[in-house]
C-alpha cells in the first residue's frame, strides 16, 4: 500500500504489523509453494493436495503464534497462506491469465478495502481488509480441502528440493519483511515510514522482475529455454531503474508531499531492480535443474549482508544507510548467482 495514510508513524505501525503477519505467513508455506510450481509441469498430478494440507497444518501453528501478538494477524496468517498456495498452483499449470487476475485481484482489493476500512477501523481495518482479500481469492486451494487424504508420497520424494526451496522462499520473504522488522525497534516508526515508501516503489517495479521468474520456473521445468527472454528483461530492468531514479523527485513532491525524506531512499533503492532481475532469471534457471544449492548459497549471501549492513549503515547514515544497505546485499546477492551460474556451466562442459 502506497502512502495513502499521511501520518508517517501510521504508516511505520502499519508496515511493522503486516510484516510479521507476512513474515510468519511466509514460513508456514514450507517452501511448498514453490514445489508445487516446480513439479506440476512435471506431471506430479497430486502434489497440490498433498502440498496443501501440511500447509494447512503449518499456517495454523503460525496462526496461534502471531495471534498473541494481535488476533488478527492470525486469520492474515491463513488467509495469505492459502491465497499464496493458490496462486502458485495457478502459475505452475501455467494459467498465467488466471494467475495474474489472482494475483491483481487480491492486491488491489486489499487497496480499496484497507483504505475504506481504515477510515472507520483505523489500522485494525487495514489489516481486516487484507484478510478478506486474501480469503476471497484463495478459492483454487479451498476446493481441494474435499480431497486432503493421508497420502504425501510426492511429497516425501521431493523433501530435499523443498528443503532448498524453503530457504529460497524465507529469503525472498526477508527481502519484503523483516527489514521493517529491524527499522521500526532500532530506528522508530517514522524512519520506517519514509522508507518504506521508497521500498514500496521498488516492490512496484520489481513485479517485473518476479513475473520474468515466476514464469520461467514452469517454463524451464518443462525443458524450454528462454535465454532471449533472460536478456530482454535485464535490459527492461535497467530501463525501470532509469525511470524511477529520474521520476523520483516529481512523484514525491507531486504526490507525497509530507514524505519529502524518502527522496533519497527511493532514488537509491531504484538500483536494486536491476539485481532483482539477475536473481530472479538465474534462480529460476537454477531451480528448472535442480541446482537449489546454489540458491540456498544466494540467499545465504544475501540476508548476512542485509543484517550487517543495515546495522552499520543505518547508525551511520539513517535512512539513506539502511536503502544503501538493502541494494549492497541484492548486488552481493546477484555476484554470487552469476559465479555459480558460470561454475556450473563450467562443470557441465
Amino acid at each position: 500500500m502506497l502512502a495513502s495514510i499521511q501520518n508517517v508513524n501510521d504508516y511505520g505501525h502499519v508496515n511493522y504489523t503486516v510484516a510479521i503477519g507476512s513474515l510468519a505467513a511466509s514460513i508456514s508455506l514450507l517452501g511448498l509453494n514453490t514445489t508445487v510450481t516446480t513439479l506440476l509441469p512435471k506431471g506430479n498430478a497430486g502434489v497440490n493436495v498433498q502440498a496443501n494440507q501440511i500447509i494447512l497444518i503449518s499456517a495454523s501453528l503460525c496462526a496461534i503464534v502471531v495471534s498473541l501478538f494481535d488476533w488478527i494477524l492470525g486469520f492474515f496468517v491463513i488467509g495469505m497462506a492459502f491465497w499464496m498456495m493458490a496462486s502458485y498452483e495457478l502459475l505452475g499449470r501455467k494459467l498465467y491469465r488466471n494467475y495474474a487476475l489472482n494475483v491483481i485481484g487480491a492486491r488491489g482489493s486489499q487497496l480499496v478495502l484497507s483504505l475504506v476500512l481504515y477510515y472507520y477501523l483505523g489500522v485494525f481495518g487495514i489489516l481486516l481488509g487484507f484478510v478478506i482479500s486474501f480469503f476471497a481469492f484463495s478459492h483454487v486451494y479451498l476446493k481441494t480441502i474435499r480431497l486432503f487424504s493421508k497420502r504425501f508420497e510426492e511429497i516425501k520424494d521431493n523433501f530435499g528440493t523443498s528443503l532448498h526451496l524453503y530457504s529460497y522462499n524465507l529469503s525472498n520473504a526477508f527481502l519484503l519483511y523483516f527489514d521493517k522488522l529491524l527499522i521500526a525497534p532500532i530506528f522508530g516508526y517514522a524512519t520506517l515510514g519514509y522508507y518504506q515508501l521508497g521500498f514500496q516503489f521498488l516492490m512496484f517495479f520489481s513485479m517485473i522482475p518476479v513475473s520474468f521468474y515466476q514464469y520461467l520456473i514452469p517454463e524451464e521445468a518443462s525443458g524450454k529455454k528462454k535465454n532471449k527472454l533472460r536478456l530482454y528483461g535485464i535490459g527492461l530492468s535497467i530501463v525501470l531503474t532509469a525511470l524511477l531514479f529520474v521520476l523520483s523527485p516529481y512523484i514525491i513532491h507531486s504526490f507525497f508531499p509530507k514524505y519529502i525524506g524518502s527522496l533519497n531512499s527511493m532514488k537509491i533503492l531504484s538500483i536494486g531492480i536491476i539485481p532483482m532481475m539477475v536473481i530472479g532469471t538465474l534462480n529460476s534457471r537454477f531451480l528448472s535443474l535442480h541446482k537449489t544449492i546454489y540458491v540456498v548459497i544466494g540467499s545465504a549471501v544475501y540476508q548476512t549482508l542485509q543484517i550487517i549492513l543495515m546495522l552499520y549503515l543505518g547508525n551511520q547514515f539513517g535512512i539513506v544507510g539502511i536503502s544503501i544497505a538493502v541494494v549492497l546485499a541484492l548486488t552481493g546477492q546477484s555476484l554470487t548467482l552469476f559465479y555459480c551460474h558460470l561454475r556450473s556451466t563450467k562443470i557441465g562442459k
